[in-house]
């Protein structure tokens, strides 16, 4: 999808209309009479896609005025209330089909082979807390990554106020000139701090598909 000359309203837009969506899918999986695991990973993904929605339209709220944010603010934070009590949903099923499988697999058998059951069961469970914690830390990490972009972009909006407005520093231009070595000087700070959070992503992400492999 292309977004060159798309004003900030109408990206927004466009974001919304994806999160409904998304967030219908997801519903749709999630309300299945018969729900399996493989509609619960589809669940799962279709929220991760509505959560990463629901961020860009926040970093696009970011560059409004402030007096043009609350209203739109106020909305983000009921869609991502939203994609909360979805998830909550999706983990009760989880836990429903993962309880469901154990007890009929020991259905009929001897009490050695129903302990072996219950120590899978809960090996699977451990596995799969363990991988949800390890997806936070990567989304945290991406949020603290968006922020900074974020902040990158009203600087850079900054610095080009200032560029503009240097054939009137007159006199001053000496300690506009300063502040603007002092701005160019944090954004370029800020600039390595982002890739310093994308290895840190990438390494929470090689920490989340270990876990994986090895459950």
């Amino acid at each position: 999808m292309s977004h060159a000359n798309v004003n900030v309203s109408e990206l927004f837009a466009e974001y919304e209309a994806d999160f409904h969506r998304l967030l219908a899918e997801a519903d749709e999986f999630l309300a299945a009479s018969c729900a399996s695991a493989a509609a619960l990973g589809k669940a799962d993904r279709r929220l991760t896609e509505a959560d990463q929605a629901v961020k860009q339209m926040d970093l696009e709220v970011r560059a409004l005025p402030p007096e043009a944010r609350q209203k739109l603010q106020e909305k983000i934070k009921g869609f991502k209330a939203s994609v909360s009590e979805r998830r909550k949903q999706k983990e009760a099923r989880n836990r429903e089909v993962l309880l469901g499988d154990a007890s009929a697999s020991v259905l009929g058998k001897s009490a050695d082979e129903h302990g072996r059951a219950e120590d899978m069961n809960q090996s699977m469970m451990d596995a799969s807390r363990k991988l949800q914690e390890a997806k936070r830390t990567v989304l945290d990490s991406e949020q603290i990554g968006l922020d900074v972009m974020g902040d990158l972009r009203l600087q850079r909006e900054t610095i080009e106020r200032s560029r503009d407005n240097m054939g009137k520093v007159g006199q001053n231009y000496s300690m506009a000139g300063k502040t603007l070595e002092g701005m160019l000087a944090r954004a370029d700070q800020n600039r390595r701090m982002v890739c310093l959070i994308a290895v840190l992503m990438l390494f929470m992400m090689s920490v989340a598909f270990y876990f994986i492999a090895g459950g």
